[in-house]
Protein backbone atom coordinates (compact mmCIF):
# COMPACT_ATOMS: atom_id res chain seq x y z
CA UNK A 1 0.00 0.00 0.00
CA UNK A 2 1.52 3.45 -1.13
CA UNK A 3 2.13 6.01 1.72
CA UNK A 4 0.21 8.82 2.06
CA UNK A 5 0.36 11.69 0.14
CA UNK A 6 2.09 14.32 1.14
CA UNK A 7 3.44 17.98 0.04
CA UNK A 8 5.43 16.52 -2.19
CA UNK A 9 2.57 14.54 -3.72
CA UNK A 10 0.37 17.49 -4.22
CA UNK A 11 3.24 19.37 -5.46
CA UNK A 12 3.58 16.75 -8.33
CA UNK A 13 -0.47 16.54 -8.40
CA UNK A 14 -0.18 20.25 -9.34
CA UNK A 15 2.66 20.18 -12.03
CA UNK A 16 0.21 18.24 -13.81
CA UNK A 17 -3.07 19.87 -13.19
CA UNK A 18 -1.12 22.58 -14.88
CA UNK A 19 0.23 20.88 -17.75
CA UNK A 20 -3.39 19.23 -18.11
CA UNK A 21 -5.37 22.64 -18.17
CA UNK A 22 -3.44 24.66 -20.11
CA UNK A 23 -2.51 21.56 -22.45
CA UNK A 24 -6.91 21.03 -22.78
CA UNK A 25 -7.31 24.63 -22.91
CA UNK A 26 -5.46 25.14 -25.91
CA UNK A 27 -6.45 22.18 -27.10
CA UNK A 28 -9.87 23.25 -26.67
CA UNK A 29 -9.48 26.69 -28.71
CA UNK A 30 -7.60 25.53 -31.76
CA UNK A 31 -10.77 22.58 -31.76
CA UNK A 32 -13.30 25.67 -31.66
CA UNK A 33 -11.95 28.62 -33.40
CA UNK A 34 -9.16 27.30 -34.97
CA UNK A 35 -8.25 30.23 -36.99
CA UNK A 36 -8.65 32.67 -34.08
CA UNK A 37 -6.16 30.87 -32.16
CA UNK A 38 -3.81 30.65 -35.60
CA UNK A 39 -3.68 34.76 -35.70
CA UNK A 40 -3.30 34.76 -31.55
CA UNK A 41 -0.40 32.93 -31.53
CA UNK A 42 1.86 34.91 -33.61
CA UNK A 43 4.84 32.86 -34.47
CA UNK A 44 2.34 30.63 -36.41
CA UNK A 45 1.50 32.96 -39.10
CA UNK A 46 5.16 32.36 -40.05
CA UNK A 47 4.56 28.92 -40.77
CA UNK A 48 2.10 29.38 -43.69
CA UNK A 49 -1.59 29.76 -44.43
CA UNK A 50 -4.01 28.57 -42.11
CA UNK A 51 -5.81 25.29 -42.38
CA UNK A 52 -8.73 24.95 -40.33
CA UNK A 53 -8.98 20.97 -40.69
CA UNK A 54 -4.84 20.92 -39.42
CA UNK A 55 -5.42 22.89 -36.63
CA UNK A 56 -8.69 21.01 -35.67
CA UNK A 57 -6.73 17.99 -36.27
CA UNK A 58 -3.51 19.29 -33.75
CA UNK A 59 -5.73 20.28 -31.33
CA UNK A 60 -7.70 17.06 -30.71
CA UNK A 61 -3.85 15.82 -29.67
CA UNK A 62 -3.73 18.37 -27.30
CA UNK A 63 -7.40 17.49 -26.05
CA UNK A 64 -6.31 14.05 -25.88
CA UNK A 65 -2.97 14.55 -23.60
CA UNK A 66 -4.61 16.74 -21.38
CA UNK A 67 -7.34 14.67 -20.68
CA UNK A 68 -4.54 11.52 -20.03
CA UNK A 69 -2.74 14.29 -17.90
CA UNK A 70 -5.63 14.87 -15.91
CA UNK A 71 -6.38 11.66 -15.30
CA UNK A 72 -3.10 11.17 -14.03
CA UNK A 73 -3.25 14.51 -11.86
CA UNK A 74 -5.97 12.91 -9.80
CA UNK A 75 -3.54 10.28 -8.02
CA UNK A 76 -0.14 11.01 -9.86
CA UNK A 77 1.32 8.06 -7.28
CA UNK A 78 -0.74 5.05 -8.74
CA UNK A 79 -1.18 6.96 -12.17
CA UNK A 80 2.10 7.80 -13.27
CA UNK A 81 1.93 5.98 -16.65
CA UNK A 82 -0.56 7.82 -17.53
CA UNK A 83 1.38 10.93 -17.07
CA UNK A 84 4.22 9.72 -19.68
CA UNK A 85 1.41 8.99 -21.81
CA UNK A 86 -0.72 12.20 -21.54
CA UNK A 87 3.21 14.14 -22.02
CA UNK A 88 4.92 11.54 -24.30
CA UNK A 89 2.82 13.57 -27.50
CA UNK A 90 3.84 16.56 -26.02
CA UNK A 91 7.80 16.14 -25.43
CA UNK A 92 7.99 15.08 -29.16
CA UNK A 93 6.32 18.44 -30.19
CA UNK A 94 8.63 20.28 -27.93
CA UNK A 95 11.49 18.14 -29.33
CA UNK A 96 10.16 19.16 -32.68
CA UNK A 97 10.89 22.46 -32.07
CA UNK A 98 13.80 21.73 -31.01
CA UNK A 99 14.92 20.24 -34.07
CA UNK A 100 13.67 22.90 -36.18
CA UNK A 101 15.70 25.54 -34.64
CA UNK A 102 18.64 23.07 -35.06
CA UNK A 103 18.20 22.21 -38.61
CA UNK A 104 17.79 26.30 -39.18
CA UNK A 105 14.09 25.65 -40.24
CA UNK A 106 13.07 28.59 -38.12
CA UNK A 107 15.38 30.91 -36.15
CA UNK A 108 16.07 31.38 -32.57
CA UNK A 109 13.69 33.90 -32.22
CA UNK A 110 10.76 32.19 -33.22
CA UNK A 111 11.91 29.64 -31.02
CA UNK A 112 12.06 31.36 -27.79
CA UNK A 113 8.58 33.24 -28.40
CA UNK A 114 7.31 29.56 -28.83
CA UNK A 115 9.20 27.86 -25.85
CA UNK A 116 6.89 28.63 -22.95
CA UNK A 117 4.06 27.29 -24.30
CA UNK A 118 5.55 24.55 -26.24
CA UNK A 119 8.47 23.27 -23.71
CA UNK A 120 6.70 24.62 -20.91
CA UNK A 121 3.96 21.59 -20.50
CA UNK A 122 6.63 18.87 -20.99
CA UNK A 123 8.86 19.78 -18.53
CA UNK A 124 5.68 20.27 -16.25
CA UNK A 125 4.99 16.46 -16.69
CA UNK A 126 8.76 15.54 -16.82
CA UNK A 127 9.39 17.55 -13.76
CA UNK A 128 6.53 15.69 -12.06
CA UNK A 129 7.92 12.17 -12.95
CA UNK A 130 11.51 12.96 -12.12
CA UNK A 131 9.91 14.10 -8.64
CA UNK A 132 8.32 10.96 -8.19
CA UNK A 133 11.00 8.87 -9.27
CA UNK A 134 13.29 11.13 -7.18
CA UNK A 135 11.20 9.68 -4.30
CA UNK A 136 11.15 6.20 -5.05
CA UNK A 137 7.61 7.09 -5.85
CA UNK A 138 7.37 5.00 -9.19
Amino acid sequence: MPAKHDALDRLVQLLLLIAAVTTIANGAFMLVKPLDWYVFVPTVVTTGPPNAHFIRDIGLAYIGSGLILLYAAADPVRRWRAAIVGGLWLTFHGLLHIYEVAAGICGPATFWADAPAVLGQPALVIAALALLKARKRI
